[in-house]
């Protein structure tokens, strides 16, 4: 419970969510009657929100930055950020409402920011563009569970809890600032109250089949439904798609075509970059871009 300068910063600053720091001092009357307070809220809110304390003559550097002129002063964090501050003996009441203020805030921050998606048709180029916003400093959601194959040698870039979003949505909460991959049909899943990116895949439907058939083939698997059924099946399904999303004031879509990515990828990667907030090495994204993986090319 007690910090010092040493660790405010991991303690504090490091921390994402809702930390609570209670500048005392030992001769301060008031912060000794206050003392059972935050040792009941820190208890109260374990796992919740963290209730630190600071004593101002033993860190004297971290009481000067945060120009702590009274004792006992309370100062919220939220995400690192400094946020509400109060001084003086507060009641229980009083500090409570500055954990639950903050609390709300971090949810504010959390639904308010957009969460970068890549989707599109199995097969259509979806774990490429995960390496390239990676590459460009968009670190991924990923779990490492499938792990690379002759298919993919790159890797899957995927995350089995977007599988079950239906049921629980709550890895939602550390999406913001990453980018996740998830096949189409689960953004229906999606709740309303984030935002999203979506960079949706397009490619050749017949390079898309192709690459199935290959794969399958591969492992050994076959499908009863012909090509020209599956591609009639795709193109209902991604029709009724666009309609839908297009209907969804919280999502905002970046359609890449596959192909002329690897015809033209600078000029999509600068559209791209301007997309994501224009913050991302579009050099470093170019270099991950890598035609010897297009081994399904249409005639």
């Amino acid at each position: 419970m007690q910090i010092t300068d040493e660790n405010f910063a991991q303690e504090v600053l490091e921390t994402e969510g809702v930390v609570l720091v209670d500048f005392w001092a030992s001769w301060c009357p008031p912060c000794k009657m206050m003392e059972p307070v935050v040792r009941r809220l820190h208890e109260e809110y374990a796992g919740r929100a963290k209730i630190l304390a600071v004593n101002i003559d033993r860190n004297q550097a971290t009481a000067a930055a945060y120009k702590i002129n009274t004792v006992p002063t309370f100062l919220a964090f939220v995400n690192g950020q400094p946020g509400e501050r109060r001084s003086g003996a507060l009641t229980e009441n009083q500090i409570r409402g500055m954990i639950e203020t903050s609390r709300e805030k971090q949810t504010a921050d959390i639904t308010a920011a957009p969460i970068t998606i890549v989707s599109g048709l199995p097969r259509s180029g979806t774990s490429m563009m995960m390496r390239m916003l990676e590459a460009g400093g968009l670190p991924a959601l990923k779990d490492e569970i499938r792990v690379a194959d002759q298919d993919n040698p790159r890797g899957y870039y995927e995350f089995e809890a977007v599988k079950q979003t239906a049921q629980d949505a709550a890895w939602l909460n550390d999406a913001p600032g990453k980018v996740v991959k998830m096949v189409y049909r689960l953004l229906y899943d999606l709740p309303a109250d984030h935002n999203y990116r979506v960079v949706f895949m397009r490619r050749a439907m017949s390079e898309v089949l192709a690459s199935q058939q290959a794969m399958l083939s591969r492992n050994g698997q076959s499908t009863n439904i012909s090509d020209a059924d599956l591609a009639l099946l795709y193109q209902r399904e991604l029709a009724k798609f666009d309609t839908w999303i297009k209907q969804r004031a919280n999502f905002e879509v970046f359609e890449v075509n596959y192909n002329t990515m690897l015809e033209d990828s600078q000029t999509l990667i600068t559209s791209l970059n301007e997309f994501l907030g224009s913050a991302l090495d579009t050099q470093r994204m170019a270099k991950v871009v890598d035609p010897t993986l297009y081994r399904q090319r249409s005639a």
